[in-house]
């Protein structure tokens, strides 16, 4: 027979073993969790970059659904033009991004491309929020494309297009500019920040 301190310390025993195994369940569970979690961030960056957009702006899915919808009915709405002056140099790259070589060689095609990118740096000081986006390197190179496509037929309106969006973002880097008189002669400056 057993005596009532040798029950107690054996259902003691019983009981911390129980909240030792609770607690290595918990642990478990815990560790479970965490593990989940880890590994969840890690498919958080493999996301679409192409739906992301900053705050006020486009995605780049949809300057490319804009420049697909102008260019094949010939015609653009308030929309389009909103979201093409929003987006600077990122438009260069839903152009190349959505038409080929044999799209963009049309005359006419030339045309709506060339009014897209002026578009696009109508106002990149004040509309385009992405700084980078202000300046036009793709767009530049871009237009070299297109006068290479072309076979030089359109050299006139692509240096036109070409000379407006370098006005243009030049005027958008700046961060004083006004004009000043040298021996009666307006000489216009602007000083970069």
């Amino acid at each position: 027979m057993t005596s009532p301190d040798s029950d107690t310390y054996a259902n003691l025993d019983v009981g911390i073993a129980t909240i030792a195994l609770l607690n290595m369940g918990f642990c478990m569970r815990v560790h479970c969790l965490l593990m989940f979690v880890f590994l969840g961030s890690l498919t958080v960056p493999a996301q679409d970059w192409q739906a992301c957009k900053p705050e006020g702006d486009y995605s780049f899915n949809d300057v490319k659904a804009a420049v697909h919808r102008v260019t094949s009915s010939r015609m653009y709405s308030g929309w389009d033009e909103k979201t093409f002056n929003r987006s600077g140099d990122l438009v260069a790259v839903a152009v190349l991004k959505t038409l080929d070589d044999s799209e963009m060689a049309s005359t006419e095609s030339v045309n709506f491309v060339l009014l897209i990118v002026r578009m696009a740096f109508d106002c990149p000081q004040y509309c385009v929020k992405v700084t980078d986006d202000r300046r036009p390197r793709m767009t530049l190179l871009l237009l070299e494309h297109l006068n290479e496509i072309t076979g030089g037929k359109m050299q006139k309106d692509i240096e036109e297009a070409k000379r407006f969006i370098l006005q243009q973002a030049g005027q958008a880097n700046c961060q004083m500019e006004g004009i000043i008189y040298e021996n009666g002669v307006p000489i216009r400056f602007c000083t970069k920040g």
